[in-house]
């Protein structure tokens, strides 16, 4: 626990935002979509890294997105949980793997049928995105991160 004139993590990360660009750091201090579509950039761009690396040495589509996919879990988890909303507590990561089983599912079927139609497994990868990160963004807000354990980042964050 900090003390009221300890900074937490949070405000130390918003006053390093502030110093790059005030109106672009309010913005996204005050908006959690804003910060899930950066933060959430970053993510896409390593994990799905990891899935192309992981093509180039797994025997199998299957096990390069089951590879790719722990990695990037552990990752997201530490980039959207903090910087999104705000709360990086352990307790969470079998919730957020949860919603990670989901988007799983979701890529396993969709590579399947796309590869099916003849579509390489590097661009039915990109063409599944979308969604993935869609259902993504709004089962972490209501399943995840929407519990007593979260705390808020500011009263008006959305």
């Amino acid at each position: 626990m900090t003390s009221p004139a300890e900074p937490t993590r949070i405000e130390e990360g918003r006053r390093s935002l502030f110093a790059a660009g005030p109106v672009a750091a309010r913005i996204l201090c005050e908006r959690r979509f804003l910060r899930f579509i950066l933060v959430g950039g970053v993510n896409t761009a390593v994990g799905y890294s990891l899935f192309l690396v992981a093509l180039a040495i797994m025997p199998t589509t299957l096990a390069a997105l089951v590879a790719a996919n722990i990695l990037a879990i552990l990752f997201n988890f530490v980039t959207t949980g903090s910087l999104v909303f705000g709360a990086r507590d352990p307790q969470l990561l079998p919730r957020f793997f949860g919603v990670y089983a989901v988007a799983f599912v979701y890529n396993a079927i969709g590579l399947a049928v796309l590869e099916n139609m003849g579509i390489r497994p590097w661009l039915g990868g990109l063409v599944l995105l979308p969604g993935s990160v869609a259902s993504s963004y709004l089962l972490n807000q209501r399943f995840v991160f929407n519990g007593p354990a979260r705390p808020r980042l500011a009263p008006s964050d959305n």
